[in-house]
């Protein structure tokens, strides 16, 4: 499958939700498990070691949430892959079998804490098992906050400056996004009421790199890892979110999946790489600034529009 929703010439910021009943085969799964899959474990295994506390953070979620949650991604995870995952119970133990990587994962009916040693709790380990990141948004009258994110691939932000805070205002410093973060209730209200749905993000990378969290590891020079660095003759790629909403079942809250995808620009077709110029041409300066390709457009441009 490839992701490519630059192919109108255009770069938006609107909500762009698809239903997932309007899309056929995988592309109706939650998580999208593919030959990449043991690269991106590998990445969240370094996260975890460098400081589990810097990718997974939570703010205030209900105990009532966070089970629901865990037997909503236990269940997807059987349905959508049972020759991979495995659920069983010998009561009160509970337990799941990724027969990927040959662990074994256990918990007690609270559906909360872990038997199974090396793990924050159930919802960690849960995240630790798909490449999709996790978040959990909750919502009360009068208030929502993001209780939960399991972020071991974010692209150029932290999930502790953004735990704790309403759905709308972490998306509130992404330009373009004013006159829909007045209403964002209405899609909140739309996610909880006629989800799931998936919408995809996109940018430019000058690399590969799943974790470009803000603060380098220990010892990692912040020039080195910061990527976005290279000029329009490196290797450039577009860096695609597919992203997927989806309520959880008998909560006031819902599930906010994040799977990132790279693709080469050398190996667009001739009119995919028409479109993509035509969206970069498209980008206001604060979305360029954002994005991080201030300067670099025409170039990039040139390049794409070249002859082979």
């Amino acid at each position: 499958m490839r992701y490519l929703p630059f192919m109108d010439g255009k770069y938006s910021v609107t909500p762009g939700l698809v239903s997932l009943t309007k899309v056929t085969g995988a592309d109706r799964f939650y998580f999208q498990m593919d030959h990449h899959y043991h690269a991106y474990l590998k990445n969240k295994s370094a996260a975890r070691r460098e400081n589990i506390h810097k990718y997974y953070v939570r703010a205030g979620m209900d105990p009532a949430t966070e089970k629901q949650a865990n037997r909503f991604l236990v269940k997807i995870l059987v349905e959508e892959y049972p020759a991979l995952f495995e659920y069983g119970a010998d009561y009160p133990i509970h337990y799941l079998v990724n027969h990927q990587t040959g662990e074994k994962i256990e918990w007690k009916d609270d559906w909360i804490k872990t038997i199974t040693t090396g793990y924050e709790d159930l919802f960690d380990a849960l995240c630790d098992q798909v490449q999709e990141d996790i978040a959990i948004c909750e919502m009360q009258p009068g208030r929502d906050w993001v209780s939960a994110i399991h972020l071991m691939a974010p692209n150029h932000w932290s999930p502790a400056e953004k735990i704790g805070k309403p759905f709308g205002e972490i998306h509130g410093v992404v330009p373009g996004m004013e006159k829909l973060n007045q209403h964002y209730g209405r899609v909140l209200e739309s996610i909880l009421m006629k989800g799931p749905f998936i919408r995809f993000a996109w940018g430019i990378s000058t690399d590969r790199q799943l974790n470009h969290h803000p603060e380098p590891p220990p010892r990692i020079d912040i020039s080195e890892w910061q990527g976005r660095q290279a000029d329009v003759d490196a290797d450039i790629y577009i860096r695609v979110e597919r992203q997927l909403l989806s309520a959880i079942p008998e909560r006031s809250a819902f599930l906010f999946f994040i799977r990132t995808y790279f693709y080469a620009i050398d190996e667009l077709t001739a009119t995919e790489k028409k479109a993509l110029a035509d969206a970069l041409r498209s980008m206001s300066p604060a979305s360029l600034a954002y994005k991080g390709l201030t300067g670099k457009v025409e170039g990039l441009v040139g390049r794409l529009l070249a002859q082979d």
